[in-house]
């Protein structure tokens, strides 16, 4: 017990000092946490996407809390033309086992992602490396990638290990920390020694895998953690009369909850319900006082971040229900509006893994009855499998993203609303919108994409092909040792500041 509270003494010195940003670290300085998802092993391909989640890795490029992706283990990232980019690595960078980051060792790690990696086989299939001089990779596409800067921000594209190493472990990646252990209950990280970009504040962590919400609640509650990630939304006001641990949220909303609608069948491929749909729902009242920290209001499909997103989302009762009169759908005897003998009847798709969904839906049962709408709601295990199948559904409620965690707009735009793409759950078919995002693609200028990103969005909003209903910034329960933690719009928890 007194070497637990001498520990604990010790980490409040630590994080007393972290107001100070010039501070050095201090010894023993650990913090624990816990999570709900598992670190399965260090398989590069496989499990890659924990190391810049957990600071025992990085990526290429990195996106940032204002909004931007900037280089990280590169220099530089130049376009050569719609098809060639150039990538030039940062001097002086190691992984944990002391081997040196080279272009070859770069390329040897694109091909094996190419080979390997689906996502990065998706984005990239048919790419060529070329390794230009020690620091210089040439990566040549059979089509236009101009959100390139974006992918090589994705953790779960190219993450870099040293091709070297004859198996996975723990100082194969580049990052502030490196795995010291790793079982199916926690993974133990340490200071990196070789750490190539500076000064490591913290001494390690402690990283607990707790799929129970209410356990990583009572952990940080209890003081047997320092900071619950993904807590859910029902205890957060518990933390806010003050003392004691508190709620941080990220600085960006970049959980979006989308309403998709069913175009395959009706009453959702009739536009008016689809538009009425998007003008009766409440956003501010389903932010502010439905759900709370951490929701905000949404105004359109992307959230202001970016410079480029419009307000293309309003509540409007009143015209709702102008559109569904002009529509021919008349209110009924117990007030559903009905249309040619058939009445405006939706089911509402809510998943277990987010119950927020199911809070929404109610929510929405109730703002959409005065216009006429009579709402169902149907639970699912797995929303996408659900959504695949057009029976069953006229509306489902999904947290996907649509800037994903790297600001990338035309990823999702492509994925989720292109004719016959994997996730166009709705059947949205757009010839005009196919070409915007094929533009979009072929342009690595952000200054010309931006009246293509604009147009798409207006198509978006006049077609009511999806309803972002609600944002969310990423929350965390923080006890007070570490009450300075802010929560991570990208997801990396960990960094060599933290």
């Amino acid at each position: 017990m007194a070497c637990r509270w001498l520990s604990v003494l010790v980490v409040l010195l630590v994080l007393a000092a972290c107001g100070t940003p010039d501070a050095p670290p201090r010894e023993d300085a650990v913090v624990r946490v816990v999570t709900p998802y598992t670190v399965r092993s260090l398989d590069p391909i496989a499990q890659g996407l924990w190391s810049p989640e957990w600071g025992y890795g990085e990526l290429l490029m990195r996106a940032t809390e204002d909004g931007r992706v900037e280089p990280w283990l590169l220099e530089s990232l130049e376009p050569e033309s719609p098809t060639s980019w150039l990538l030039r690595l940062r001097p002086g960078v190691r992984f944990a086992n002391g081997n040196p980051l080279t272009a070859e060792a770069l390329a040897a790690v694109l091909h094996r992602h190419l080979a390997e990696n689906a996502l990065v086989r998706d984005a990239l299939g048919g790419g060529e490396v070329r390794v230009v001089d020690e620091r210089t990779v040439q990566l040549t596409t059979p089509r236009p990638v101009g959100n390139l800067p974006h992918l090589l921000a994705d953790e779960q594209g190219v993450s870099v290990f040293d091709p070297t190493a004859s198996e996975p472990a723990g100082d194969i990646y580049t990052g502030p920390f490196r795995v010291r252990s790793l079982t199916a209950d926690e993974l133990v990280l340490e200071r990196n020694p070789e750490y190539w970009g500076g000064e490591v504040r913290l001494d390690g962590a402690r990283v607990r895998f707790v799929p129970d919400p209410q356990a990583r609640v009572l952990a940080v509650r209890s003081g047997e953690a320092d900071i619950a990630l993904y807590p859910p939304t029902e205890a957060l006001a518990r933390f806010a009369d003050g003392g004691g641990p508190s709620v941080a949220v990220a600085a960006q909303p970049l959980q979006h909850l989308r309403a998709i609608p069913n175009l395959r069948k009706a009453p959702m491929d009739d536009l008016a319900v689809r538009r009425a749909f998007a003008l009766g729902v409440d956003y501010r009242g389903l932010a502010e006082d439905v759900l709370g920290v951490p929701y905000r209001t949404p105004t359109g499909l992307f959230p202001d971040v970016v410079d480029y997103a419009l307000p293309t989302q309003r509540t409007d009762p009143a015209e709702a229900a102008r559109l569904l009169d002009a529509a021919g759908w008349a209110p009924g005897p117990d007030g559903v509006r009905e249309r040619d003998g058939v009445r405006l009847a939706i089911t509402v798709l809510t998943y277990g893994s987010q119950p927020d969904t199911r809070t929404v839906a109610v929510a929405l049962q109730s703002q959409l009855r005065p216009l006429g709408f009579d709402v169902a709601i149907a639970s699912v295990d797995d929303n996408y499998a659900a959504m695949r199948d057009p029976a069953g559904w006229d509306v489902g409620l999904s947290f996907d993203g649509t800037l994903g965690y790297t600001y990338d707009p035309i990823g999702p735009l492509r994925s989720f609303l292109t004719t016959g793409a994997q996730r166009n759950f709705g059947g949205v078919a757009d010839p005009e919108l196919d070409t915007l995002v094929a533009q979009l693609e072929a342009s690595p200028d952000e200054a010309a994409r931006r009246p293509l990103l604009e147009r798409a969005q207006q198509i978006i909003a006049a077609n009511a092909y999806v309803v972002i209903v609600a944002q969310r910034a990423s929350p965390a329960i923080v006890g007070e040792t570490f009450a300075g933690y802010r929560p991570s719009s990208v997801l990396h928890h960990l960094g060599a500041r933290t």
